[in-house]
């Protein structure tokens, strides 16, 4: 597509972090485009999407191989978040910088596997990447690590990252909204030079693609009460805890 001033129709079909954040980007890409026409039609929006209650934790995980494509989503995902960050938007976006540590073998299991003390590929990615010593690992004494890293990580309260999403997209004259549910692609036909779909798990209903399904388990919010140290990891939010299970 060129970045000139020819007109072009794109449809983003989904309003969650992957709709909203992919919206940004073209406007980012085609700023100079006064004729490109930016539609986001979804059944849903923020605080009702998938989005407003998942986790928001940077780190590429759950893959079975991290080639060269996703290290440089990862780090170009990881910079934009961490430019957020030391902006004034930061504290209204809910963007958070945090030390995070990555254990390995826990209650000594594969004590003699070298392959959890390689460097993961996206060490190059983060700042202050580091080996855990002695004296850190055995502050997990009750999870039995035996090995460990420590790296700085983002974390996105989406809750409150969507509707800056939102609002940056709304000011945008090039851009509009539609509630609406969309059973089938082929509704946009005419309608779109460019249909984008970022539906996520309803992918599996509106294209028949079978082979989407949940990635890790389940995400639990309590009000913070009194601190937990016997979950793989707590993600903070204001006034809330987050749990993964």
């Amino acid at each position: 597509m060129s970045r000139s001033n020819d007109s072009y129709r794109i449809t983003i079909i989904g309003a969650g972090i992957i709709g909203l954040t992919t919206a940004c980007t073209l406007l980012k890409e085609y700023a100079a485009n006064e004729n490109l026409q930016l539609t986001i039609i979804s059944e849903t929006f923020s605080p009702n999407t998938t989005g407003d209650v998942s986790a928001g934790y940077w780190e590429p995980y759950g893959l079975e191989k991290i080639d060269e494509n996703v290290l440089r989503w990862a780090g170009y995902t990881y910079n934009i978040f961490l430019n957020e960050f030391f902006s004034t938007k930061a504290a209204r976006a809910g963007i958070m910088k945090i030390s995070s540590y990555i254990l390995n073998g826990f209650d000594g299991q594969n004590k003699t596997n070298n392959q959890i003390n390689i460097k993961p590929e996206y060490s190059e990615l983060v700042q202050h990447f580091r080996s855990l010593d002695k004296r850190e690992i055995s502050m997990f004494d009750h999870l039995k690590p035996t090995s460990g890293f420590a790296m700085s990580s983002i974390v996105v309260e989406i809750s409150k990252y969507l509707p800056e999403l939102y609002r940056f997209l709304a000011q945008d004259y090039r851009v509009r909204f539609i509630k609406k549910k969309i059973h089938s692609i082929i509704e946009l036909k005419d309608k779109a030079d460019v249909v984008i779909n970022c539906t996520g798990l309803a992918s599996r209903y509106l294209v028949g693609d079978q082979t989407i399904r949940p990635a890790r388990g389940q995400v639990y919010l309590i009000k913070i009460i009194f601190f937990l140290n016997h979950f793989f990891f707590i993600l903070f939010r204001l006034f809330v805890f987050m749990l993964h299970g």
